[in-house]
């Protein structure tokens, strides 16, 4: 199931956070996504440590919804994302003990 993984940002793109909505950049095809609040939140919780279940629990306290709106809502966003190529899935955290401190 989907709400296992733990979800990253694609390399591939860029974005930024402008009123509180983030304008994503798919640098593979150079299209653009802009993202309302609330999936704005779910794609900056996209850090490849985050599981999904986290996620959902955050959207429930964050803009006071229902578990069961907020768990089909980021989910099928979630499944939007990975079809547009815009975030990967993993099983696993990513370990960031590897990565070099700037």
């Amino acid at each position: 199931m989907l709400d296992e993984y733990v979800v990253k940002n694609n390399e591939k793109t860029a974005y930024r956070t402008i009123n509180g909505e983030a304008v994503v950049v798919n640098l593979k095809d150079s299209t653009f996504h802009t993202l309302n609040p609330v999936a704005t939140f779910i794609w900056e919780q996209a850090d490849g440590q985050t599981k999904t279940e986290q996620m959902i629990e955050k959207i429930c306290q964050e803009f006071e919804v229902d578990r069961d709106t907020a768990e089909k809502d980021c989910l099928e966003f979630l499944g939007e994302l990975v079809s547009k190529g815009l975030v990967v899935l993993s099983a696993y955290a990513e370990d960031r003990a590897c990565e070099p401190k700037l």
